[in-house]
């Protein structure tokens, strides 16, 4: 989704603070391929998601990793440590229907792993004013931070692969393609990624969201189509194949009122590494055998909603 506010109670609330870990001197994880890649990315846990540690106008900075975003967004103050002013005005649509507007500010280069990638623009957002479990971090790096390059996605291990066209050659032989669209919003500048998924009525598109950590959203006009009640407002447990060969089973699932079809949040992201390039809008996929237990989110009660 783009300019992320707040989610429903169920879907943002997570489990215990983790310390960070050492995540940027460790070996890479996700299974190497003969050709070099252009980049290896590690993350570090976020209870439930991650971040990345980034170079952004000569200082490091943690940005929460959401393949939802739609937009790379920073922290107005490190805007402007940077030098990056800010002007005009953007406007996206979250996934129930709000509206958001903001200022943006031109394109620079963002730094990670000693590599720089530029996102076409830049937008600002404070994580501590719409969660203060999220005050340390200092925004939010989107999909479209890596635009027109290819990525291995290992939310199970904490592992991004900036693709060499050799590596990414390599990686898909052992992949299963995974039909999907590239969503764009903001003139243009905003990316996320949309699975199809089968329904008995036909495709429905939902979204890769690892700013997600903690839930499936199916919306309410697709539940029944996948076995759900759509006025339900505790979770729901539930199983559909979002791709052939590709399942999904969770005990966390939701059927909210959405303007998408549905959001696969880290529930999903987590089994699985997905390749997906942001250039030619294709995907593969493979389960992750290594990936182990997700972390449980602590999900909150219905008279804490």
């Amino acid at each position: 989704m783009t300019l992320r506010a707040t989610l429903v109670a169920a879907c943002l609330v997570f489990a215990h603070l983790a310390s960070p870990s050492t995540a940027n001197a460790r070996d890479q994880v996700t299974p190497a391929t003969n050709a070099s890649p252009d980049a290896v990315i590690p993350l570090e846990r976020w209870r439930t998601r991650w971040f990345i540690r980034v170079d952004f106008g000569g200082a490091e900075r943690k940005l929460l990793f959401d393949t939802g975003a739609g937009l790379t967004l920073l922290h107005p103050d490190v805007l402007s440590a940077a030098k990056c002013e800010l002007w005009g005005r953007v406007t996206g649509f979250r996934m129930f229907g709000q509206r958001g507007d903001g200022p943006r500010c031109n394109a620079m280069d963002i730094f990670v792993a000693g590599h720089p990638f530029r996102p076409p623009l830049l937008g600002a957002i404070d994580l501590g004013k719409l969660n203060p479990a999220d005050a340390e971090l200092e925004g939010i790096a989107a999909l479209n931070m890596f635009e027109g390059r290819a990525i291995t996605l290992n939310l199970g291990e904490g592992e991004i692969i900036v693709e060499s066209p050799a590596s990414l050659h390599e990686r898909v032989r052992s992949m299963r393609p995974f039909p999907i669209r590239m969503k764009r919003e903001v003139e243009g500048t905003a990316l996320a990624i949309m699975a199809e998924v089968t329904s008995p009525r036909g495709p429905v598109w939902m979204e890769l969201d690892s700013g997600n950590g903690g839930t499936v959203l199916v919306a309410k006009h697709n539940a029944a189509l996948f076995g759900l009640q759509p006025d339900a407002e505790e979770p729901q447990s539930g199983y559909f194949q979002v791709a052939e060969g590709v399942d999904l089973q969770s005990e966390h699932m939701f059927t909210p009122d959405m303007i998408m079809d549905g959001n696969l949040g880290m529930p999903f992201l987590h089994d699985w590494i997905i390749t997906l390039d942001l250039r030619e809008g294709r995907g593969w996929i493979v389960r992750n055998p290594e990936a182990g237990p997700a972390p449980k989110p602590a999900l909150p009660s219905k008279t804490s909603q």
